[in-house]
């Protein structure tokens, strides 16, 4: 465990160094995962984001999905969300996600992209925005880590319909058990195409078992 940390923060000590003018967020989650069946999977997860380097609670959330595996390679996930701010400015989400990862073994890498449609509502229920995003990543399989990198973009869908925002995440993610498996990463954010951008950087780790 300790080694596993001491790499990855030596990983990411020159991302944080250069990230090191902009607001810095913790968040934190964990994930149950219950397989249903050979193709269906109920998940729900729990985060909890904080934010001005750390010091204030910003929102968290409660995640409730359902997976369905298409093909061997292929899954549809519909999930449903509900985010509480600190201002209690809560709202609802939901999401479709087309997730699709090829394994290749010989090179022990996987790659993987992910397709999602978001919309949002307030607490009123009225709407809110809509978003398409598109996710690719790599992650590399060993005895020790699995370390992997990802980027997301953003695409806001209203009249005028535009790049919003992108993510790129820089990450490790390894088995504790049969059952339960952590990550730990460092995320930069960033909008698009605004004159003055707002930039975030993000240190996250979570938790998955399998119940």
């Amino acid at each position: 465990m300790n080694n596993r940390l001491l790499f990855f923060f030596l990983a990411i000590f020159p991302l944080i160094s250069v990230a090191q003018n902009e607001d810095l967020e913790l968040w934190s989650s964990v994930k149950f995962s219950k397989k249903i069946n050979a193709k269906l999977r109920f998940e729900l997860e729990e985060q909890i984001r904080w934010a001005d380097s750390i010091s204030v609670y910003k929102k968290n959330y409660t995640n409730l999905g359902i997976n369905y595996k298409i093909f061997k390679e292929h899954s549809l996930s519909a999930n449903i969300r509900l985010v509480n701010k600190a201002n209690n400015d809560n709202y609802f989400r939901a999401h479709i996600d087309l997730n699709s990862a090829v394994e290749i073994k010989k090179l022990s890498i996987i790659l993987k992209q992910r397709i999602r449609i978001q919309q949002s509502w307030d607490e009123l229920g009225a709407y809110d925005k809509t978003y398409f995003r598109s996710k690719w990543g790599t992650e590399m399989k060993t005895n020790f880590i699995n370390p992997y990198i990802a980027q997301e973009f953003y695409w806001k869908i209203d009249q005028n319909t535009h790049l919003d925002q992108q993510r790129f995440t820089l990450g490790i993610s390894w088995s504790i058990s049969k059952d339960i498996k952590t990550k730990l990463f460092f995320r930069r954010e960033n909008e698009i195409n605004k004159n003055n951008p707002d930039k975030l950087s993000i240190i996250g780790f979570g938790a998955r078992y399998k119940l």
